[in-house]
Order: C-alpha cells, then sequence, then structure tokens
C-alpha cells in the first residue's frame, strides 16, 4: 500500500465542505453557515457549520469530522479479528439539508 498522508485527505475535505458550504449560500442568497470547530479528546476534531432560515433552505449542516484512536473498536474488528490492536484514523464530510 502506497504511504498516505492523512493531511492532503483533511485539506480535500475542508476544500470540499468550503465549497459545499459556498454554492448553498450562493444558492439561498440569504442565510450564512456559522462554524463551531470542536476537537475530540481521545483524537481529532472537526468543523460543524450550520445556516438556517434561509430563503430557500429551511436548516443545512455541512459538517467535515475526523476522529483517531490507538485501537479500533471491537464493533469494527468483530469481523477482522487480525485487526483488533490497530490504531485508527476517520475522515469525512456530511451533509444534512431540508
Amino acid at each position: 500500500m502506497p504511504d498516505i498522508d492523512p493531511q492532503k485527505i483533511v485539506n480535500y475535505l475542508h476544500d470540499l465542505q468550503d465549497h459545499i458550504c459556498s454554492e448553498i449560500e450562493q444558492c439561498d442568497g440569504q442565510a450564512s453557515f456559522i462554524e463551531d470547530n470542536w476537537t475530540r479528546e481521545q483524537g481529532g476534531g472537526g468543523r460543524t457549520r450550520v445556516l438556517g432560515n434561509g430563503k430557500v433552505f429551511e436548516q443545512a449542516g455541512v459538517n467535515f469530522s475526523q476522529v483517531s484512536g490507538e485501537e479500533l473498536p471491537a464493533s469494527a474488528t468483530a469481523l477482522r479479528p487480525e485487526l483488533v490492536g490497530r490504531q485508527f484514523n476517520a475522515m469525512g464530510v456530511s451533509l444534512v439539508i431540508h
């Protein structure tokens, strides 16, 4: 497996979140996103963005999260016991819009 630079993935997902939020704001024409940055004590953090009471959108959430840890949870290794004790780093962008 090639070396993967997690920061490049974080940068890509931040750019994706920025682009999605910008397009939603432009489409709505009235409301703007409010951002809340958070950290996870066990490792990671994220950027929660919420837009509310817009002209087009009642509410929109576009969130980036990254969580990491020293050991995968049991639910993640139940079917893959060879992964027990392995570190993890998971990240993504999620959307809920109505």
